[in-house]
């Protein structure tokens, strides 16, 4: 049994580990800010009315804040199911749908914001050759880094993300675990220092997590964490965590990009000619992942029996708002010298004697603290009153 549920928990991180792969670089742009949502201070708690699907949160849960209650109506995405979506460990494991309303009780043990400082991007147009044709290819990169933002911005965006993220699960009917009960559990856990950073896929993340809640990873963190494939330790333990708090435990783990890249992909020069790539500034929640567990017995250093899986956010959410401008630093390209080459190769007999085409763009996104907040804390609100929705579409039973 014990060989089973090890060799379970690695099936689940090899399938889980595609999501935090690369984080998105992209949002569609489509919403619009709520009337009358200020972002940047949330209100003094009220007793709001509550938004059509949203069962009364529980009686132990604190007041919804007026600013998260006009989240629920207005920025939510009007079909939850559409954004986030999960699937219990197995071949033929079940939807997280069907197991969301056993959770009456909700530990968000982790909470990781991922926030992107600079992104990279490529096109490719591959060499191809036929009889009598000679296509040599292309290739573009575009780099742009952000500036203007420091850490003290990023963990007061988390903070606040944090404390949006408790409210609108406890908005969903659930009682959600304080903070003050789980510090006692983290003993045991490994922990990353503050300040951690990596760099996957052509992205660099700084990780924060709230304040007096550890940092820390899982081997479903694949490559963005510093946790091993074969590390399970906190996984154990957050299973462990379940079964003493007797509730579901989550730990997601959220991604915030500044930039909106584009790229005509890695193509054959049989189809294509030319390689291109592109930028510009929108903030998003690109990426969202979290496990899903909810033990009902642990024995022996795992849960024995119970709920583990984990769900994902479908493409990314964006914020409308203006934050920066982005400027172009450098630009360079063999067009003169490609072009030289090539009718000194015409002229004596050799085809594209120039190579392949290439090209780089340098940029920064420059922004302010406050106007970098505003944008970051209207994107995470409305990723967390989507999820709050999905939650409070299955409630509780």
């Amino acid at each position: 049994m014990s060989y089973l549920r090890s060799t379970f928990a690695l099936l689940l991180a090899l399938a889980a580990c595609t999501a935090f792969s690369q984080a998105p670089a992209s949002g569609d742009g489509s919403n619009q800010p709520a009337p009358g949502f200020a972002p940047a201070a949330p209100a003094a708690p009220a007793a709001p009315a509550m938004a059509p699907g949203f069962a009364p949160a529980a009686a132990a849960a604190a007041p919804v804040p007026p600013a998260v209650a006009a989240a629920m109506a207005t920025l939510a995405d009007p079909d939850p199911d559409a954004r986030f979506k999960g699937k219990m460990g197995g071949t033929f494991g079940k939807n997280v749908t069907e197991v969301l309303p056993a959770g009456k009780r909700v530990a968000i043990v982790g909470f990781r914001v991922a926030f992107i400082t600079d992104n990279k991007i490529t096109a490719q147009v591959r060499s191809a050759y036929l009889p009598g044709m000679d296509f040599s290819g292309a290739r573009s990169s575009f780099f742009v880094e952000l500036k203007g933002v420091d850490g003290t911005t990023m963990q007061n965006v988390t903070d606040r993300a944090y404390k949006d993220l408790v409210a609108l699960l406890a908005a969903s009917g659930r009682e959600v675990v304080p903070m003050e009960q789980l510090l006692e559990h983290y003993a045991g856990i490994k922990q990353s220092n503050r300040g951690y950073v990596k760099e996957q896929n052509g992205q660099t993340a700084n990780f924060f997590s709230p304040s007096g809640m550890p940092l820390f990873f899982t081997h479903f963190e694949g490559q963005w964490g510093d946790s091993g494939m074969l590390d399970l330790g906190n996984y154990r333990k957050l299973q462990e965590i379940s079964s003493k708090l007797n509730a579901v435990v989550i730990a997601p783990v959220v991604f915030v990009n500044f930039a909106r890249m584009s790229s005509s992909g890695n193509q054959s020069g049989l189809v294509a000619r030319s390689a291109e790539t592109g930028g510009e500034m929108a903030m998003s929640v690109a990426g969202f992942s979290s496990l899903y567990i909810r033990t009902e017995e642990f024995r022996n250093g795992m849960l024995m029996k119970g709920d583990e899986g984990s769900f994902q956010m479908s493409g990314a959410i964006a914020s409308p708002m203006e934050f920066g401008k982005m400027q172009v630093t450098a630009q360079e390209d063999n067009r003169g010298v490609r072009t030289a080459l090539n009718v000194v190769g015409f002229l004596g007999g050799i085809p594209n004697l120039g190579g392949a085409a290439r090209s780089t763009t340098k940029a920064i996104a420059e922004t302010s603290n406050d106007a970098y907040a505003a944008a970051a804390n209207d994107a995470l609100l409305r990723m967390s009153a989507t999820l709050g929705k999905w939650f409070a579409k299955y409630p509780p039973q």
